[in-house]
């Protein structure tokens, strides 16, 4: 019962996390490594990864819906999800080993979301407000600002650094407008989570048969309670307080890094 209640945790946890621009990696590390479970256990993350993403697929599904039409407009716009892609998967291939052992480290996490924390303040400086209309049809950045917000998407490969926070940052640093800002990264979030997926499969991970319900139950948690996060992210760019969760992280960061030390 107690290891129940330790994974339904992590998994409320990471549901919020995960589109709260807090860092859903950072916490997971940091609740691992204080409550003493699962530490390192990356397949177990990767489950609750994928929960999330099924929120995302619940709210954008006007949105996805709109890009497999393949039309002209689509396919430009998949195309810059592609490109903002790439960063990730190559040095994600490249260095996977490496990302994986700073799993293990709340020191590292720490300091990520105090290096989050700056990212989120900067927000308060960029981006403009834009109305939202229904519905939306898809207009692709350029391929040079896909690139930019793949490429800080690449840093928040590592724990602590939030993939939400920095790549709406980037978005918004290059000029995207507030509700697209957040719209094409969490779209682009999808083929990361689901690449990530792909790869702890293709290791042949596995789990017992007792375990596997309590991992569905977890995975299902972290989907409802994403459901929810994903639309407060999403209200709080447009609304221009996305800025005001750097508040958040640095107390958690200075904290943890005083605490350790």
């Amino acid at each position: 019962m107690v290891e129940i209640l330790n994974m339904l945790l992590l998994a409320v946890v990471q549901g919020l996390t995960e589109f709260l621009p807090v860092s859903s990696s950072g916490h997971l590390v940091l609740f691992q490594h204080f409550m003493g479970v699962r530490q390192g256990d990356v397949f177990f993350d990767i489950i609750l990864h994928v929960g999330t993403l099924g929120s995302i697929l619940v709210v954008y599904r006007s949105e996805i819906a709109r890009l497999l039409k393949f039309d002209r407009a689509a396919v430009g716009y998949l195309t810059s999800l592609f490109v903002g892609t790439l960063p990730a998967v190559v040095v994600g291939l490249l260095f996977r080993n490496q990302i994986e052992a700073l799993f293990h480290s709340p020191l590292f996490a720490a300091a990520g979301l105090v290096l989050t924390a700056g990212i989120l303040f900067s927000t308060r400086f960029a981006g403009k407000s834009n109305p939202l209309k229904e519905p939306w049809e898809p207009r692709a950045p350029s391929l040079g600002r896909a690139l930019m917000v793949g490429t800080a998407q690449v840093f928040a490969i590592l724990p602590g650094i939030s993939r939400s926070g920095s790549t709406i940052a980037a978005a918004l640093w290059v000029g995207l407008p507030r509700a697209e800002a957040a719209r094409f990264s969490f779209l682009l979030s999808i083929p990361a989570v689901s690449g990530a997926l792909a790869l702890q499969l293709m290791d042949g991970n596995s789990v017992e048969s007792a375990e596997l319900l309590r991992l569905v139950l977890a995975g299902a948690t972290s989907f409802a309670v994403g459901l929810v996060a994903i639309k407060w992210t999403a209200l709080a760019v447009v609304q221009s307080h996305f800025w005001k969760f750097s508040i958040y992280c640095l107390v958690l960061g200075v904290a943890v890094l005083v605490f350790l030390s």
